[in-house]
């Protein structure tokens, strides 16, 4: 008998395999991440505090707060993608129940997450455009002449001279184009893959509740039949 569509996930892989391959894909993914995280944090502590005659970079408490906040995420989220790759396995219904929300719970919170600094980075990216034009300016030496001043506006973030800003400008707009269809994807695939594990979970109750349902005929066959 061919196996039932809502029994698969990607069409065509059973559903506990499936569930399992999304499981783990999960765990190695975030895991990853952090490990990657830890690996370049100098690099992002460096670059998100370095000093420009532009702007103002964050403060080394706001940036460890940012990036352990981050830690703190992944790292919780790498543990409860591995306690579901266990309970999957051993289709424990209850805490795959459990795991089913955790999963929601992180979905949603990384969604949140990413979209938030995504539309930040969006409406604010004429002051990325400020700072990739004061970067090109230090690097072309521009910075070391007698005649260089920022221009100053009042209540405002000073601006980096500059006849031609096109370059900056188009970079910006792809990063904002490319992280917008990754961010779109990765959110994407999220909420399949949690939709997915709440499939198992599904799946998993009812067959408790069929084998609840048999025991109970057959234990009603065994007393007619002991009756007769």
């Amino acid at each position: 008998m061919s196996m039932k569509q809502s029994e698969r996930v990607c069409c065509c892989i059973p559903i506990r395999l499936g569930v399992l391959i999304i499981s783990t894909l999960i765990f190695s993914i975030y895991l990853v991440e952090t490990i990657l995280m830890f690996v370049y944090r100098k690099d992002l502590e460096e670059w998100s505090t370095m000093e420009q005659n532009v702007d103002i970079p964050l403060t080394l408490e706001a940036f460890n707060s940012v990036f352990y906040s981050f830690a703190s995420i992944f790292i919780a989220y790498i543990l409860i993608s591995f306690l579901g790759i266990i309970f999957i396995f051993l289709r424990h219904r209850r805490m795959v129940r459990i795991y089913h929300v955790m999963n929601w719970f992180f979905v949603l919170l990384l969604f949140t997450v990413t979209v938030a600094y995504w539309i930040y980075f969006k409406v604010k990216q004429d002051i990325y455009v400020n700072d990739c034009q004061d970067l090109r300016n230090m690097k072309n030496n521009v910075t070391v002449s007698p005649f260089y001043t920022q221009i100053r506006i009042p209540g405002k973030q000073l601006i980096a001279p500059g006849a031609d800003k096109s370059e900056c400008i188009n970079l910006i707009r792809r990063i904002v184009i490319i992280s917008g269809v990754f961010i779109f994807i990765f959110n994407l695939l999220q909420i399949y893959w949690a939709k997915s594990i709440g499939k198992y979970a599904t799946s998993l109750k009812k067959n408790y509740r069929h084998k609840r349902i048999k025991t109970f005929e057959d234990n009603d066959d065994i007393l007619s039949a002991r009756n007769d």
